[in-house]
């Protein structure tokens, strides 16, 4: 299989299970977009996984991830709909599984970032909270403050998440 079809593939699995966690949890099915996440991890890790550095990378991807999530839970400026309990400030599992497979693109259609560290800053200031306020344009999350603060808030997040993730990706030596 030619690496431009990978990716396509790569990115578009993701995506199904993007789009599951967000219309799921919206819709009172919080564990669907879970699954499907999984079943993209699953079928990324049988076809296109060799190292299983990579696996690794998704496990430690998705903790990191909820526990930055759970950061903005314990605000309680963000409200995620899909929650394991409202006593219980841990983001819910969607957001882990979102987390985990973003972790699964960062070596395949995500590449192009690598070694591109301002862009990757960048990227997360802007795409982060786009991503973020298409999950609250279907009711999966909502903002306790205005427009202008969460989107800084998740603006900065993911400004330095995403140089997080590529940079956890180079030390563990899977980095192209």
């Amino acid at each position: 299989m030619n690496d431009k079809l990978k990716m396509i593939i790569n990115i578009v699995g993701f995506y199904i299970g993007w789009w599951g966690c967000i219309l799921g949890s919206s819709n009172g099915l919080p564990y669907i977009g879970p699954l499907l996440m999984l079943l993209f991890i699953i079928t990324h890790g049988v076809f296109f996984i060799k190292d299983f550095k990579e696996i690794q990378l998704i496990i430690i991807i998705g903790i990191i991830g909820t526990i930055v999530d759970s950061g903005l839970v314990l605000s309680k400026y963000f409200i995620y709909a899909g929650a394991y309990s409202d006593d219980l400030a841990i983001a819910p599992l969607w957001i882990t599984a979102m987390w985990a497979g973003f972790a699964a693109t960062v070596n395949h259609s995500m590449v192009f970032f690598q070694n591109k560290w301002i862009l990757m800053v960048v990227a997360g200031g802007v795409f982060g909270p786009a991503a973020y306020f298409t999950g609250k344009g279907f009711g999966a999350i909502y903002f306790e403050l205005s427009t202008l603060f969460s989107a800084l808030i998740i603006g900065v997040v993911w400004a330095i998440s995403m140089p997080m993730v590529f940079y956890i990706n180079e030390k563990m030596g899977l980095g192209k």
